[in-house]
């Protein structure tokens, strides 16, 4: 079984990070390049040597290694699924973190774990303008997260995909915004309700205990819960969005002549995008399952395998 736990860090009241390590691309294979996580960290909290881990005293919980994560070795310990629902209940929601609860229709325990994925989801779930309460950031060791934000949300709609979706915004200061009860009356909840369940029903009313149990070891195949929103999200969308999120997300595995069929690729892939439907041939490549790690590349000791950003 992998080592998998929860850190909770020093700004946050809770626990807020899993760490799965059978997930991590740096245990799954020794001589992996990847440093993903490590960069990201502005605190040099993450330790990737012997195993994952994240250390306690230095990590403030920013987040920030889970949204670089491609793997899902690191992810937010809150249940997004929730949090998207809570948002749903009311018109013009408000995103907050841990130190802003109090003004905040849902909460996470830092908003720089949102991802391009988290935001593309709320998008297209959410009607009308939802927004990530910033407002204690100022005075947070987590700062830096604002300028992090800002560049996520400039990619994502320069991309296009926040065109048919509810409009993000930050509050830096309480002045940017304005937040209501969630008692907002029968007709403004049912429409906000009503609205959200057409723009994405299966990512609204998933349910945490309907959803598969994740099992934490080597063998086992899943995409990172942002991933597995951004399918979901992908069902209910135009061909047109649905190709520029293809474009933006998703990436394509081929095989040249020089492929000897070991299937070690098949084995190696955290997410399952690569597998085996006749050992005498190459491997069948899942689309829309992988997350671009390029961990099957570093793997491949033929160097026969390519991978390409922007899908097929």
């Amino acid at each position: 079984m992998a080592d998998t736990r929860q850190v909770q860090s020093q700004t946050g009241g809770r626990d807020d990070l899993s760490i799965d390590a059978s997930r991590c691309l740096r245990m799954r294979f020794c001589q992996s390049s990847c440093r993903r996580c490590a960069d990201a960290c502005p605190h040099g909290a993450i330790g990737l040597e012997r195993t994952l881990s994240v250390d306690p005293a230095r990590c403030t919980g920013c987040l920030l290694c889970s949204a670089a994560c491609p793997s899902g070795a690191l992810e937010q310990g809150a249940d997004f699924y929730a949090c998207v629902t809570q948002l749903s209940r009311v018109p013009d929601p408000i995103l907050g973190c841990s130190r802003t609860r109090e003004k905040a229709h849902a909460t996470l325990a830092c908003l720089g774990g949102l991802a391009e994925e988290h935001l593309v989801a709320l998008s297209h779930t959410l009607s009308g303008k939802l927004t990530l309460n910033m407002t204690r950031c100022g005075d947070c060791p987590n700062a830096g997260i604002v300028s992090q934000l800002l560049q996520r949300l400039h990619g994502v709609a320069e991309a296009g995909l926040f065109d048919s979706g509810c409009r993000i915004v930050l509050a830096e200061s309480p002045g940017d915004m304005e937040f209501a009860e969630e008692s907002v009356g029968r007709r403004g909840f049912f429409k906000a309700f009503r609205d959200s369940i057409f723009k994405s029903a299966a990512v609204v009313l998933s349910s945490t205990a309907e959803r598969v149990e994740r099992r934490t070891d080597y063998s086992t195949k899943r995409l990172p819960i942002r991933r597995e929103l951004l399918r979901e999200i992908r069902k209910s969308l135009s061909p047109a969005t649905e190709e520029r999120i293809r474009q933006r997300f998703d990436s394509t595995v081929s095989f040249d002549s020089g492929c000897t069929v070991c299937q070690g690729c098949v084995a190696i892939c955290p997410a399952g995008a690569l597998q085996t439907a006749d050992p005498e041939k190459t491997p069948v490549f899942i689309v829309g399952s992988c997350t671009g790690c390029g961990l099957c590349g570093e793997f491949c000791m033929d160097g026969a395998l390519e991978i390409t950003p922007g899908g097929v």
